[in-house]
């Protein structure tokens, strides 16, 4: 009798299970590159701008994805009366004053500098030669350090972790400025965006100085003496310079917005969870005249996040959907320091304690140069860091359906290229969710103008994005949420 228990208990295991795989799989045909090709050749033309965070052709595209999600029947997210969560940014434009002693440096010319977002007032700061620090930390100073090479973030890296509390900076004095510039331009002549209501976070400005500006001020010091990698603490040494100046001299405040379209869960228990899929709408807009487009980045992500609200509602409408309620988030701000997922983990619409995951979709369009002949792959990042329960569902969904090759050369916190950190997946999991970052890698349109929508490998996008719809049923769909890893 014991037996026949058991097998009749098997039986009815294996036909739920069965069903559950029907419907995945019966639903997941709504993806179709047909439609990813249609929606991502109006998202990422020229009329809408590039997309930039703030700017009209950001403001375009939420409508877009708004009037879309409202077609398909997706709901506003608990508490909301629209599909747009709003916040405010500001943009800051780089440039300013900076003066050692009484001698004037010019921005671009002379130095140029990273690691400020917000107005800086520089007020007769002490600098010190990094083999002279001061032991006493008293008042905040500046370090002054001369970089031969080229690799900025390893040697900041390497003297951030190293000094004192107190020092709030660092002079690079650069013996190879204009080739520097070069390499930096991008990073430190365009504007910059930060959350207007969040509190002033500590910055550690990186100037970079011009070798040559400094001689008249070589000629006048008795003890010019730069750091050149040997950290030493003198007792009471005597600063080499004072810093005066002024960083980002110009900010405006600007709007923005994530989009959210939110598919209740069939469970009245457990549709209180949520299953997020995040992917960054924005992009970096125009410059000098020409738009950039960002087909790859983000366009693909954004028209997946469409097709996945399409098959999760059919479900619904259809009385198969899972347990567990659905969360398709497009997020603005990314291309600006990941504001908008950061704006959302800060001020959640759905407890962060209900959330059981993100899925974040971010380029996944286009092949690398570690797979030039390869479309069936995808980078996988993050899926085993917090949960190897949602690891284990990433891969039963794609030996089970999709087949792809899941490559984790990315998956590591040690990740010269840190693409754990950034992209939007990392403000849910700084929250302990657990998160998978979807990506096929950088290409050479990356942030080029040259990214667009005849490059995109459509086929590839709705395999992957099929993957993640799979991988989201599964664990929105499970009698037990996923557990973290201790």
């Amino acid at each position: 009798m014991k037996g026949i228990t058991s097998l009749l208990f098997f039986s009815a295991v294996c036909v739920c299970f069965s069903q559950q795989i029907d419907a995945a799989k019966k639903y997941s045909t709504y993806i179709n590159e047909s439609d990813l090709k249609k929606n991502l050749t109006i998202l990422s033309s020229d009329s809408y701008l590039g997309r930039e965070t703030g700017k009209e052709g950001q403001k375009m595209t939420a409508e877009f994805l708004s009037a879309y999600f409202q077609k398909l029947g997706c709901s506003f997210a608990p508490g909301m009366s629209g599909y747009e969560q709003s916040f405010d940014v500001i943009e800051s434009t780089p440039g300013g004053t900076m003066s050692l002693n009484d001698q004037s440096f010019r921005f671009k010319t002379d130095f140029i500098y990273y690691g400020c977002k917000s107005k800086t007032t520089l007020d007769k700061v002490p600098v010190y030669s990094v083999e002279q620090l001061p032991k006493i930390e008293e008042k905040p100073c500046y370090v002054i350090y001369v970089m031969k090479g080229m690799e900025v973030r390893k040697e900041v890296s390497v003297l951030k972790k190293q000094l004192p509390k107190n020092v709030k900076g660092i002079i690079l004095v650069s013996e190879k400025y204009g080739t520097l510039y070069e390499y930096m331009e991008h990073y430190v002549t365009t504007k910059t965006m930060y959350l207007a209501d969040e509190k002033k976070k500590d910055e550690f400005p990186i100037l970079f100085v011009k070798d040559s500006a400094m001689l008249s001020l070589k000629n006048k010091s008795t003890n010019y003496i730069f750091g050149k990698g040997k950290f030493k603490e003198t007792e009471h040494p005597k600063p080499l310079f004072v810093l005066s100046g002024q960083l980002n001299t110009q900010e405006e405040r600007l709007t923005s917005s994530n989009v959210l379209a939110y598919i209740e869960g069939s469970d009245p228990v457990l549709s209180k969870e949520v299953v997020v899929i995040t992917a960054h709408y924005d992009h970096i807009g125009v410059d000098h005249g020409v738009v950039y487009n960002g087909a790859d980045d983000d366009g693909t992500g954004t028209v997946a996040l469409l097709e996945l609200a399409e098959a999760f509602m059919e479900a619904k409408k259809q009385g198969e959907g899972p347990k567990r309620s659905i969360l398709i988030m497009p997020v603005s701000g990314e291309e600006k320091g990941l504001l908008g997922s950061d704006y959302y983990s800060s001020h959640p619409v759905i407890p962060l304690e209900n959330t059981v995951a993100d899925l974040n979709i971010d380029m996944i369009g286009r092949n690398d140069i570690g797979h030039e002949k390869d479309t069936n792959y995808i980078y996988i990042i993050g899926s085993n860091m917090l949960s190897d329960d949602l690891h284990n569902a990433n891969e039963r969904a794609n030996t089970k359906y999709t087949q792809l090759k899941l490559d984790y050369k990315f998956n590591s916190l040690s990740d010269p290229n840190q693409f754990y950190y950034r992209s939007d997946h990392y403000n849910f999991a700084k929250h302990d969710i657990p998160v998978i970052f979807y990506f096929s890698g950088v290409h050479e349109d990356y942030h080029q103008p040259t990214d667009d929508v005849e490059k995109i490998i459509f086929p590839k996008v709705e395999k992957v994005a099929r993957l993640v719809f799979f991988v989201a049923w599964e664990i929105a769909d499970a009698s037990k949420r996923l557990t973290l890893n201790r």
